[in-house]
């Protein structure tokens, strides 16, 4: 039978890649974690790492068993909080992941809702972007994120909250081709819509300046780096005061979506979905 501990070490070895590391993070010593891992592979029948000169590797069997292990240890967690919650008079907590764009647009008043039906719930909320979150769901990190399709995990589950088109402002009304960018891996949506439409249009040239998130675009292209890609409300000055001489539905539509583990069947994940998928509907009536 294997216990919370074995499990816990494969993964600090996994992340450390380290039997001295590994052993120092666990507190335990390195013969000690060695024992213990000759253990727990006696007992699955399998080899879970395979050392090297530069420190350990896992192999097929190891990378599985630490990604159970994983599944193991937040439910563990989970579970622990859940007892604490009850014994202090509290409900489960609920893990919320967000973009910068969805909490502007739909997470505050979703969060009202379900706080009414839900007073006693305790909420811990994540700002990312949609790959992380989308990342941290599959992870187990987060239990439901406000994100941007589309998903790429067959794992998940999304409703979409919210369409709106994006536009390009810049704060004279330019129609500077040299837009400020965006990563492509942590907002494929806002890159794609830019370099489907500028990339072969005629006086496009290479951009100078890129921003993790749409306030990072807008300051700089307060300080000249050129226009930015943004949804139409947006709120920020550059894009209300903009709107009359920019071309503000010059991409595709942006939408905001509810997402979550396919398989997550648990009551306050579901109730929290439900309230707002609500929410939405109530404000568009």
């Amino acid at each position: 039978m294997l216990a919370l501990a074995d499990y816990r070490c494969a993964l600090v070895l996994l992340e450390e890649r380290h039997f001295r590391r590994a052993a120092h993070r666990l507190g335990v010593t390195q013969p000690a974690l060695t024992a213990r891992l000759r253990r727990i592979e006696d007992l699955l029948g399998a080899r879970l790492f395979e050392r090297g000169r530069g420190g350990v590797e896992p192999t097929a069997a190891g990378l599985a068993f630490v990604d159970g292990a994983r599944r193991v240890l937040d439910t563990a967690e989970e579970t622990a909080d859940a007892v604490r919650g009850a014994r202090d008079g509290l409900g489960q907590t609920l893990r919320i992941g967000m973009t910068q764009v969805a909490a502007y647009q739909v997470v505050g008043a979703c969060l009202m809702r379900f706080r009414k039906q839900h007073p006693l719930a305790r909420i811990r909320l994540f700002e990312g972007t949609t790959a992380g979150l989308e990342a941290r769901l599959e992870q187990r990190q987060t239990d439901v994120a406000f994100l941007h399709p589309p998903l790429h995990s067959s794992d998940l589950s999304e409703k979409v909250l919210k369409v709106v088109p994006i536009g390009r402002f810049a704060p004279d009304g330019s129609d500077d081709r040299r837009l400020v960018r965006f990563p492509r891996d942590e907002a494929p949506v806002l890159m794609g819509a830019i370099t489907r439409k500028e990339d072969h249009a005629p006086g496009t040239t290479e951009s100078l300046a890129e921003a993790d998130t749409i306030l990072g675009a807008a300051l700089l292209s307060e300080a000249g780096y050129g226009p930015f890609a943004a949804p139409v409300d947006f709120p920020h000055p550059i894009v209300r005061d903009a709107a009359a001489t920019s071309r503000a539905h010059a991409y595709q539509s942006f939408e905001t979506s509810i997402a979550w583990r396919t398989l997550d069947r648990r009551s306050i994940v579901r109730s929290f979905i439900e309230q707002s998928l609500s929410t939405v509907s109530t404000d568009g009536d």
